[in-house]
């Protein structure tokens, strides 16, 4: 990524975070909770239907550069909290130290073993509400789209299917995620095609499509089809492309955002970075990705 590039979205992603993290007051329904690892108090706060669910799937939610669990939360339009109580899993919204993963990005100053810390979170929560092992899935934006991307690469064993949204997996990280011997997984992509911080065309985007597809020994050209302009006020279109024929159905998916910035889409944007993207709720199409792809 060009510096000046970098530079760029830092100080726009300075200038969101201080209103993400702003944000503390944690929603009805849901609750702030820590525990210890590697000597250091963690945070997150969880969101589990009642009564406890019998064997629920667990969604892992990562917030983006300085932002929070409890930003992500209210980012998300509390879609996968609705999600959890319709169709009865658990949801948790980890929060990074200093507001930064580690994604393995040299620009990052976050140096702390963040695939160790999901990795005892998704065990914590496992033994406590007995979670089915093949359902266990994550998604993120910006910094927490490349966190999900590593913790993916990295507990291959652990993560069914992932969803990355305007944020990818570091280039220095691709060459061993993408071993043909490992276990296919499922990816969903999205991404804006105007994306200010995380531009859709500076080469890791194609890169990381690249790499999982023939990870997942998919064929190498996509499908490609138009959502419905369901908000034309937003200025944005999405094309779909699907890699169709892949491993174990491990499907890859690239929703190209044609037109939007940096945005979860549909989601509660208050920093403009880049225009919003309002043709579909992300929670919704990302849980009826996950709920198709258990891990066999």
């Amino acid at each position: 990524m060009p510096w000046k590039t970098i530079i760029f979205a830092l100080v726009v992603a300075l200038a969101a975070g201080s209103y993400y993290y702003a944000i503390t007051t944690v929603p009805s329904g849901a609750s702030a909770r820590t525990f210890a690892f590697a000597g250091t108090s963690r945070s997150y706060v969880l969101y589990a239907p009642t009564p406890k669910p019998a064997k629920p799937a667990l969604v892992l939610v990562l917030h983006g550069h300085l932002g929070s669990a409890v930003a992500m939360e209210r980012r998300t339009n509390r879609t996968f909290d609705r999600l959890a109580d319709r169709d009865g899993f658990v949801v948790v919204y980890p929060d990074a130290l200093g507001g930064q993963w580690n994604a393995g990005h040299p620009w990052e100053a976050a140096d702390k073993d963040d695939v160790g810390f999901l990795s005892a979170l998704i065990a914590k929560l496992a033994a406590e509400f007995d979670v089915d092992m093949k359902r266990i899935y994550v998604t993120g934006l910006s910094n927490g789209a490349s966190m999900a991307f590593r913790l993916a690469c990295e507990r291959p064993n652990t993560i069914a299917a992932l969803a990355p949204v305007a944020g990818g997996l570091a280039q220095g990280r691709m060459r061993n995620c993408a071993d043909t011997s490992k276990r296919p997984i499922p990816l969903l992509n999205m991404h804006g095609t105007a994306d200010p911080i995380s531009p859709f065309h500076d080469g890791e985007l194609e890169g990381n499509l690249a790499y999982w597809v023939r990870r997942n020994g998919c064929a190498l050209t996509a499908t490609v089809t138009q959502l419905p302009d369901s908000d034309p006020d937003d200025g944005t279109r999405t094309r779909v492309e699907t890699y169709n024929g892949c491993k174990d159905g491990a499907d890859v998916l690239l929703y190209a955002i044609e037109g939007c910035g940096h945005h979860w889409p549909g989601g509660d944007e208050p920093w403009r970075n880049g225009a919003e993207c309002r043709d579909f709720d992300a929670g919704l199409v990302i849980w009826d990705f996950f709920k198709r792809h258990p891990a066999p």
